[in-house]
């Protein structure tokens, strides 16, 4: 806060429902969308004081926006887990996306259900060497297999999604 009060840069605070628009540009906030978790069907309440044994809880508290732009739309998923993605679901959010950049690294943790709901034609997966083992195989045949086309910024280098005749479109500049 006070680097951007130092620069004369607004900050703006968002959250789910929010809309956000310029020319050319709208940006819908999805989440975090906390759904009870007897609506959930089971787990514990999003945002509890535990964040799980592995500390990963916090990455259900990523923000989840759906960007319209010339190119299509394109879901930015942050590093939710399973929880949040369940969250988003069971909100009835509308996940259709173009394209997706697949939340947390492409790590395991991607409910088969999430992509399906989100059906994109392209899949952007933002990750670099790790000890984690991201992106997950899993995740990638699931994505292969539904026809969408997956780009690694850890094999492709900078990737980059733009509009071409009003369909999305994957530049690549690499690898690194």
């Amino acid at each position: 806060m006070r680097e951007t009060g130092e620069r004369d840069v607004p900050l703006v605070t968002v959250g789910a429902s929010d809309t956000l628009t310029w020319s050319g540009l709208r940006l819908d906030v999805l989440g975090p969308h906390w759904v009870p978790a007897a609506q959930r069907g089971a787990g514990t309440e999003p945002g509890a004081a535990d964040p799980g044994a592995d500390g990963t809880g916090v990455n259900n508290t990523s923000l989840v926006v759906r960007a319209t732009t010339r190119a299509g739309r394109i879901l930015l998923t942050g590093d939710v887990e399973p929880t949040a993605q369940a969250d988003l679901l069971a909100a009835d959010a509308d996940l259709g996306a173009d394209v997706l950049k697949v939340p947390h690294h492409g790590s395991p943790a991607v409910l088969d259900r999430f992509l399906t709901a989100v059906g994109p034609r392209i899949a952007v997966v933002s990750v670099g060497d790790n000890s984690y083992g991201h992106p997950h195989a899993t995740t990638l045949r699931t994505l292969r297999r539904a026809g969408t086309l997956v780009a690694r910024t850890d094999t492709s280098g900078t990737v980059a999604v733009v509009a071409d005749d009003g369909d999305p479109a994957l530049v690549r500049r690499g690898p690194r």
